[in-house]
């Protein structure tokens, strides 16, 4: 394959666009109220985690399989239990589709800018992975450094992640504020002919989320990095991780750039299931529960002591491209929709907990995405109702 070079020139001032007014967020919340966290974040600055089994994420031949959503959560299991619902029917799409993961297709510009930006040659590619596996021609691996920094690239993957610190113990200089940073950012997809088409929107604009970092030496604090982040959609619904997300440092270097945007092929429309059907689907045990295990406030419970539980809330979701099946990456072949249900718990007229379920939203190989489940296992809630009234009683004495 032959790549266009073309040189990003950050510095240039351009027309600033509007600032957009999420606030930063933890990394993957999918919601400000609905806190579910795909991804960490280290004290100090947002970084993904590097290590050699990372590689085989981009190179290795992978089993495909659907990304069911026994993957999300705890078992959820209770036929006795009576669901109510109280949102708005306007909440919940009549039609959604599932989506088949082919082959993406990558501007050179891509290869191009990341191989520039992180300072690689040719004479940086490696061709084996640590293990001795041979890495396909198509798949683009540099290393430099000591493996400090590097790149890797699998197009047909739609998968691409520069890794470029800056080696330096200096405090940071420059680093930009998130008005510059979006800016610099919105320029960036443009310079490596990135779509926006399929960006969650906010105001007509991309929407993004910000992850700022600062440090402290000598009594001087500084902001060390500035991260941004856009997030896919796909028919106006959010997609699992699927993202571009860039770290800017000292002067505007760019120090990380990910990009997990699959090929993706649309179904024909399916209908989306009734509040009645999701009911039944509860009942038996499809829908999984989020487990948060927090400070020593956290309360478990089980499906089988709540006496009522009223749905308040829906937000859909596509399941993820990608999951860790006994210790292996497993790449999907289809993506499929579900529903985020906030929910009220009733456990006893006064005791009441905020929960969330993950529910299948359509019957179309309702198996794949969601296998029954058999047996009520329990799940954490964080924060807790209970704990919360708990502590300020104790406060108070």
């Amino acid at each position: 394959m032959n790549f266009e070079f073309i040189h990003a020139d950050l510095k240039t001032k351009q027309t600033e666009l509007a600032r957009p007014s999420q606030s930063h967020t933890v990394i993957f919340q999918m919601k400000s109220t609905c806190p579910f966290n795909f991804r960490f974040v280290c004290g100090l600055k947002s970084v993904l985690v590097c290590t050699a089994s990372f590689l085989g994420l981009f190179i290795a031949d992978l089993p495909a399989a659907e990304i069911p959503l026994n993957l999300l959560g705890n078992q959820f299991y209770s036929k006795t239990l009576v669901v109510d619902w109280k949102l708005p029917t306007n909440q919940i799409p009549t039609a959604t589709r599932t989506f088949e993961v082919i082959p993406a297709k990558f501007s050179h510009a891509i290869v191009s800018n990341l191989m520039i930006w992180g300072g690689f040659t040719e004479s940086n590619r490696i061709w084996t992975t640590d293990d001795g596996n041979k890495i396909s021609s198509d798949t683009f691996v540099f290393r430099k450094n000591d493996n400090r920094q590097w790149l890797t690239v699998n197009p047909a993957l739609g998968l691409a992640h520069l890794y470029n610190p800056i080696l330096s113990s200096a405090m940071p200089e420059d680093v930009p504020d998130k008005p510059r940073a979006y800016t610099l950012a919105i320029n960036i997809l443009r310079q490596l002919n990135i779509p926006t088409n399929e960006l969650i929107l906010e105001g007509g604009k991309p929407r993004a989320w910000f992850y700022e970092g600062e440090m402290t030496r000598r009594n001087i604090t500084r902001r060390n990095h500035m991260g941004v982040e856009f997030r896919r959609q796909l028919n106006g619904i959010p997609c699992v991780l699927e993202r571009i997300h860039i770290d800017f440092e000292s002067h505007e270097q760019i120090t990380q750039f990910e990009i997990n945007w699959r090929g993706l092929k649309p179904s024909k429309p399916y209908q989306v299931a009734s509040t009645k059907q999701m009911t039944a689907w509860i009942k038996e045990g499809r829908a999984r529960v989020q487990s948060l295990e927090g400070p020593m406030e956290a309360r478990w419970i089980g499906a089988a002591g709540i006496k009522r539980l009223t749905i308040v809330g829906i937000e859909p979701r596509y399941t993820a491209a990608t999951s860790f099946s006994n210790g292996e990456e497993v790449q999907a072949e289809r993506l499929y929709p579900y529903a985020v249900l906030q929910a009220d718990a009733e456990l006893a007229p006064d005791d009441h907990e905020t929960i969330w379920l993950f529910c299948p939203m359509i019957a179309e190989d309702l198996n794949k995405p969601s296998q029954a489940a058999t047996s009520d296992f329990g799940f954490s809630v964080y924060p807790s109702t209970l704990r919360e009234k708990q502590r300020r009683q104790m406060d108070a004495q």
